[in-house]
């Protein structure tokens, strides 16, 4: 929770996993079924806003818009006086880090705005590692009851398609190598058998 930006800062599915709401089945498909129920009974009474948005430019939803109101805080014995001095607070150490940086101090709006931005900007980046991750727990499984010999194979057959479409363009001895590096972590994401998103939530 960032008090500046009285919001969430973190993904549903990363909150859903850290609160322990996720769930996953035999095939490896997660759902975050429990959180959401949570989140929209929790909205009904009027203690947090709710909000999803769908991004056409990546293609899925992003961080879910999750603040909370008054009344959360009156539920929790917390003064607005305190809320108040909290937001101040975070513009003090926040103004302090961009000093250390050599940046110009901002005002409270401008450091709220940022502050919403940041969850979002952040996500978008982080979409090409998760895809590149789940690919590689797919392949995985697949590779699971393969032999070393079929995986090299495998690996040999997908960088030479590269190298015919540009993507990879080295010498022999770095293709032996990048042959090696790709092996050796089929081989091992497939020996050690943990598949589960349930233990690497997303920031």
């Amino acid at each position: 929770y960032d008090p500046l930006a009285n919001r969430v800062q973190c993904s549903i599915t990363t909150l859903a996993i850290e609160c322990g709401l996720a769930t996953e089945s035999a095939a490896g498909k997660l759902s975050i079924t429990r959180a959401t129920r949570a989140l929209t009974f929790l909205s009904e009474l009027g203690l947090i806003t709710y909000q999803t948005e769908y991004d056409p430019l990546i293609g899925c939803y992003i961080p879910t818009d999750i603040t909370f109101t008054s009344a959360l805080f009156a539920a929790l014995d917390v003064s607005e006086e305190a809320v108040a001095a909290a937001r101040r607070s975070r513009v003090v150490w926040e103004n302090k880090q961009r000093k250390k940086q050599g940046l110009d101090t901002l005002g409270m709006d401008e450091l709220i705005a940022k502050a919403w931005r940041f969850v979002r900007e952040r996500f978008r980046s982080y979409q090409t590692e998760l895809k590149s991750r789940g690919i590689k727990r797919a392949r995985a499984r697949r590779d699971a009851d393969r032999e070393r010999q079929d995986i090299v194979t495998l690996v040999k057959r997908q960088l030479t398609r590269e190298i015919a479409e540009g993507r990879f363009t080295a010498n022999r001895e770095a293709v032996k190598r990048e042959v090696e590096r790709r092996v050796k972590e089929r081989m091992i994401l497939s020996r050690n058998r943990n598949y589960s998103r349930l233990a690497t939530a997303s920031p």
